[in-house]
């Protein structure tokens, strides 16, 4: 039994052109550019405090609150165990790609694994929607119409992409949101609770799981974790908790 609801087929006689773009669009909720965004708000906050006042403590935040939704993602991936849409690990290159070219383009345009929830809609949820909360930019009106679009830009490129149906990204930015949600009102958006709850779901993820990846996720929860807390005694910050 299927659980889509007719846009596989719908979205089949799209042109080249448009699975390309969605293929870059998608890139924005990948775990690389998320990764490298988050060093570029350090930097920023670091040489002209444009973006964030206390770049250490928002990046780590940000790290967190990402190590935190891929954990959950996978064990809710493997605890639901739902196939991806037919051919979402296969893709043909468009002739105007350079051989060269085709491994980028298939890695961009494919999918493997289970497809409930979408991992990029829940990811990109808990991370931009987590920016646009804690960092200093623009003003909060402003911060969460970006992260909302980028949201839904990301959502539906993975529909398009044939990588998932329409009710996986839909659930996935729904429970990306309340575990934002949840994730706020439970650490006050300090670094130190948010990796801690980022180490648990680590294990539980690694349990569910029991993949290289899993096992890196949390590993990098549990460390980030001790560093960040031997070097907030060090820092002597635990005298302000506003700061950790």
């Amino acid at each position: 039994m299927t659980r889509g609801i007719g846009e596989t087929e719908l979205l089949s006689g799209l042109p080249e052109t448009a699975t390309a773009v969605a293929g870059l669009v998608t890139q924005l909720g990948d775990m690389w550019f998320v990764m490298v965004g988050i060093g570029v708000v350090f930097v920023l906050g670091v040489r002209h405090r444009s973006v964030t006042n206390d770049p250490a403590t928002d990046s780590v935040y940000l790290l967190a609150l990402t190590v935190g939704a891929y954990s959950l993602t996978v064990a809710l991936k493997h605890t639901f165990g739902l196939p991806r849409p037919p051919g979402a690990a296969t893709a043909t290159p468009p002739a105007w790609i350079p051989q060269l070219g085709h491994a980028v383009y298939e890695s961009m345009v494919t999918g493997d694994g289970y497809g409930f929830p979408s991992g990029h809609a829940l990811k990109t949820t808990v991370v931009y929607g987590g920016a646009a909360l804690a960092l200093d930019v623009w003003d909060r009106g402003r911060q969460l119409a970006v992260a909302g679009a980028i949201i839904a830009l990301v959502a539906a490129s993975r529909v398009v992409l044939g990588v998932h149906y329409v009710v996986d990204v839909v659930a996935g930015a729904v429970v990306g949101g309340l575990f934002l949600a949840a994730v706020v009102r439970l650490t006050d958006q300090r670094p130190t609770r948010t990796l801690a709850l980022s180490t648990g779901l680590g294990l539980l993820g690694f349990l569910a799981a029991g993949t290289s990846k899993s096992a890196l996720a949390l590993a990098v929860a549990a460390v980030g974790l001790v560093v960040w807390v031997g070097t907030d005694r060090v820092r002597g910050l635990n005298a302000d908790p506003a700061e950790h």
